[in-house]
């Protein structure tokens, strides 16, 4: 059971999601959830209803666990991570146009995208699906070249772009961005498997990155891919600690959650969004445990304790 919580944490709609469940994404109406189960992606309306249903290779298979999906800023899109899978059609999809892309960048040596490094990724693995979300039509799909235990897939305000964070368990993590533009779809990675996509600004133009097997937290130019902020592991962590996640607190500020080797003792800091200066570390009750946390880029965020959610803001 899937239930949307107004600011007031009073709820607004509930969604019954069936069972085996991997991973979900609400509509930015609130009025659609596309489920991925272990073999299949499917959008269920407000009354229940399954609007539509897409069947793909079950995850599990070889070294491809899990995955993730999302809808593009405006709804009109669906964007799904499924492990190879072959379609029933012979339509034109647009992954054998990335074996020719690639095979043009090698005799042209003029592959990179803007920042350097950022090229389509190897034909093989998992594949990313951008589907119509009216229809289920599958608009365009491209490989990955990795195989998931994880991903998370982050929607740009832009409408055109979307942002993954795919985990490879021991073999690190990966960036990729994808874009929609004139009934096109072209997804770029750079191979690098240090460090892991955390966050986009709320207006677009950056986005955070955290280390895997790399140092410190940094801030990307989006446009360029550029690193411009960059602050160090020893200038945020103590003895032991890892960097679990971070997300942007509201326009100006970013929150980052800091663990202990055993994961359970968490420290929330307060990073400003342009040079990472670390502002402070939040102060919670004691009575309160503190789990990981979700802002919605309002200045506010949540976390859990147990059977409770809780709203925080920080005070003036």
């Amino acid at each position: 059971m899937l239930r949307i919580l107004d600011s007031e944490l009073s709820p607004v709609r509930s969604f019954e999601l069936g069972e085996d469940v991997t991973s979900f994404a609400v509509s930015p109406d609130l009025t659609r959830v596309v489920v991925g189960g272990r073999d299949r992606l499917s959008l269920v309306g407000e009354r229940g209803e399954v609007l539509w249903s897409l069947r793909h290779t079950p995850w599990g298979t070889g070294y491809s666990y899990a995955g993730s999906c999302e809808f593009s800023a405006d709804g009109s899109l669906v964007w799904a991570t499924v492990p190879e899978t072959e379609l029933e059609s012979d339509e034109e999809d647009g992954l054998y146009e990335d074996e020719e892309e690639d095979e043009d960048q090698e005799e042209d040596g003029d592959g990179d995208a803007p920042g350097g490094g950022w090229r389509a990724p190897e034909t093989w693995g998992d594949q990313w699906w951008a589907i119509d979300a009216a229809t289920g039509s599958i608009v365009g799909r491209r490989w990955l070249g990795c195989e998931a235990t994880g991903s998370v897939t982050h929607r740009h305000p832009d409408g055109v772009h979307m942002g993954l964070d795919v985990g490879e368990g021991q073999d690190g993590s990966r960036i990729y961005w994808a874009s929609h533009d004139d009934g096109v779809v072209q997804v770029s990675t750079t191979g690098d498997v240090s460090r892991a996509l955390a966050a986009l600004h709320p207006d677009g133009d950056a986005y955070v990155t955290v280390p895997r097997d790399s140092d410190g937290i940094s801030v990307h130019d989006f446009a360029t891919r550029t690193v411009i902020a960059h602050r160090p592991n020893g200038d945020l962590l103590h003895s032991g600690e890892w960097v679990a996640s971070a997300r942007y607190l509201d326009r100006a500020r970013v929150l980052v959650e800091t663990a202990g080797k055993d994961g359970n003792r968490r420290r929330h800091l307060v990073l400003d969004a342009g040079d990472l200066t670390v502002l402070g570390e939040v102060a919670y009750p004691a009575a309160v445990g503190v789990s990981a946390f979700h802002s919605v880029h309002g200045g506010t965020w949540f976390t859990r304790d147990g059977g409770s959610l809780y709203q925080w803001r920080l005070e003036a």
